[in-house]
């Protein structure tokens, strides 16, 4: 057992992030060094449960994936808008409609880079990951309750 947190599809929940396996820094410097996680990096399941969502936070790393999540980074996006989007209705039904099927339903990298994710201004982006960030967090805390 290790110290880098091994994150994989049923970790993610809620846009949140919930690791429970490790593995060492052997394993995270040597072959799994291409799927090693940064601050702010965007995870997105594409295979079995197709769509998860969650962001890196810096309090995670070191972490590190499997093929099961693809990495979203060096987006031109405000985060919290970028989760919005990849969140809802049609990002939603592209999975529905793109999935290719075998033993699971997964998405291939490169459909995931296909998405086009429209937006306003940068201004506008952040007003509205703003407020579904606020807004996801209520609905998780009225859960809990």
């Amino acid at each position: 057992m290790g110290n880098v947190n091994f994150i994989k599809v049923e970790n993610l929940s809620n846009n949140q992030i919930y690791p429970v396996q490790k593995i060492s820094q052997e394993e995270h410097d040597s072959y799994l060094k291409r799927s090693r996680l940064q601050a702010n990096d965007i995870l997105f399941s594409i295979a079995g449960t197709l769509g998860r969502i969650a962001i890196v936070g810096s309090s995670l790393l070191p972490a590190n994936t499997n093929q099961a999540l693809s990495i979203i980074r060096g987006y031109d996006f405000d985060s919290d808008f970028l989760i919005t989007s990849l969140s809802g209705h049609v990002v939603a039904e592209y999975i529905r409609k793109n999935p290719t099927v075998g033993a699971q339903p997964n998405l291939s990298l490169e459909q995931v880079g296909n998405l086009i994710i429209s937006s306003p201004i940068e201004e506008e982006q952040e007003k509205i990951g703003s407020f579904f960030k606020l807004l996801n967090h209520l609905i998780t805390v009225n859960q809990d309750k």
